[in-house]
């Protein structure tokens, strides 16, 4: 909610072919357990499915099994694919992937320092973790090392085919084919919601906010029904042209904080916005140490903003370092507008974050990115905020607003002359990865 400079970026995608080999054989029949294969062509990254691997050289699966020896390579030598073969697809920023061992939770590494040897028991993701899928023509992919920049190969000649990131260029030995698992259900779990079906806020998940006044916004938070409802489904945050404190306007401001918190995880809202300059509408999260440690040393995480217009929302991190108008942020063109409903979200973690739009990967910020402006302020419980608040800093940086207020054209005095204005929210939803 900050004020932020917006960026123009787009959606990561990754070219990737399914289900054949690169020697130009039939893939052995896999056991019932291994799994329903996707078989035509793929144009993104499974990202968040659950996959499993077939090497070219020996059409074998491949394995992490650590009960051969805890780091030992992974081998291409399993007849069928079980827990040992089978790997989620997660993005890892920057154009890279990265592969969790479904057995284990821990992360495939290709560490330079044992001469490009690709393992499975890393417990984060740093650059030896991270790879990029190479589609070929013949529908089978590569897999390059960041670390290296070499392919991972399975040389049979090698014994047990173990896998190694060591090849500059990639034949047989290098190709892999690959099916979805399970039909690529994934390891989130909801742990908590609000689905807003009753007929007034729940006091055990959200408490109003009537005393902020920040950024320059002239809206005075209320806790009045006239700003604030849940009806017919959903919970209502309603702007008016209505005096109240010395400010013009009133609106609506929710937060969890002191009664759902949540550290590292998914975080989403279905929602659909008013448009017209200068409201913003906002989805987003703070530190719960603000108390202690203040603004923006607690951590900033913009699921979603708008500021009135109808085409676009944003994104953003505010942090030490990098608050304000901040670097770490991102503008998005949601289908059919703000005004339809769209679900937004966020995936969080020590080594990224994460921001989705209707299921669709937007944007990545690896960890990385962030310490090169100033601290990482993400590994600690956090709370939700919904609002709508009126004028202010960033829709001025949009708008040029200076009157009849600042950040608020004359058309959106006359818009909530007329009729209100409402943020509507169908259910807020938390997951946990397990």
């Amino acid at each position: 909610m900050a004020t932020s400079t917006v960026k123009t970026a787009g959606v990561w995608m990754l070219g990737l072919l399914w289900g054949l080999t690169a020697c130009g054989g039939t893939p052995a029949p896999e056991t019932p357990e291994a799994v329903t294969t996707q078989t035509q062509a793929a144009t993104q990254a499974p990202l968040g499915q659950t996959v499993w691997l077939k090497a070219c050289a020996t059409q074998k699966f491949v394995s992490a099994d650590r009960n051969l020896n805890t780091t030992a390579p992974l081998v291409a030598n399993r007849d069928s694919a079980q827990g040992w073969e089978q790997f989620q697809v997660a993005d890892a920023g920057n154009d890279f992937i990265s592969l969790r061992v479904s057995e284990t939770g821990l992360y495939v590494s290709a560490d330079p320092n044992a001469g490009g040897q690709v393992t499975g028991f890393r417990t984060a993701v740093g650059d030896w973790e991270r790879f990029t899928w190479v589609p070929f023509p013949d529908g089978s992919v590569g897999l390059r090392a960041k670390s290296t920049g070499q392919f991972v190969s399975a040389d049979a000649n090698q014994g047990g085919a173990p896998l190694y990131a060591n090849r500059a260029t990639a034949g047989c030995w290098e190709a892999f084919s690959f099916g979805i698992v399970g039909g690529g259900t994934d390891r989130w779990v909801q742990i908590w919601s609000d689905e807003f079906d009753g007929t007034t806020v729940n006091a055990s998940n959200w408490a109003p906010n009537t005393t902020v006044h920040v950024n320059n916004e002239q809206q005075q938070y209320t806790n009045s029904s006239s700003n604030i409802s849940v009806s017919n489904g959903t919970l209502k945050l309603t702007a008016r042209l209505q005096s109240a404190n010395g400010y013009p306007f009133t609106s609506g401001r929710l937060e969890s904080a002191g009664k759902r918190e949540f550290s590292h995880g998914r975080i989403e809202a279905r929602i659909k916005m008013p448009v017209g300059a200068g409201l913003w509408p906002a989805f987003w999260m703070l530190g719960n140490d603000i108390g202690t440690v203040g603004w923006p040393a607690c951590g900033e995480l913009d699921i979603m903003e708008n500021v009135g217009y109808g085409d676009w929302t944003s994104v953003a991190l505010h942090g030490p370092g990098y608050s304000g108008n901040t670097p770490i942020n991102g503008r998005f063109y949601p289908a059919g507008g703000v005004t339809a409903w769209h679900v937004y979200r966020t995936e969080y973690s020590t080594t990224d974050i994460k921001w989705y739009i209707d299921g669709a990967l937007v944007k990545t910020t690896p960890r990385s990115e962030v310490l090169r402006y100033g601290a990482w302020a993400y590994d600690k419980p956090m709370y939700i905020i919904l609002n709508l608040a009126v004028g202010g800093g960033y829709p001025f940086g949009m708008n040029g607003a200076t009157t009849p207020y600042y950040g608020v054209p004359q058309s959106t005095v006359d818009l909530l002359r007329n009729a209100p204005q409402t943020m509507e929210v169908d259910w807020v939803r938390a997951y946990q990865w397990r």
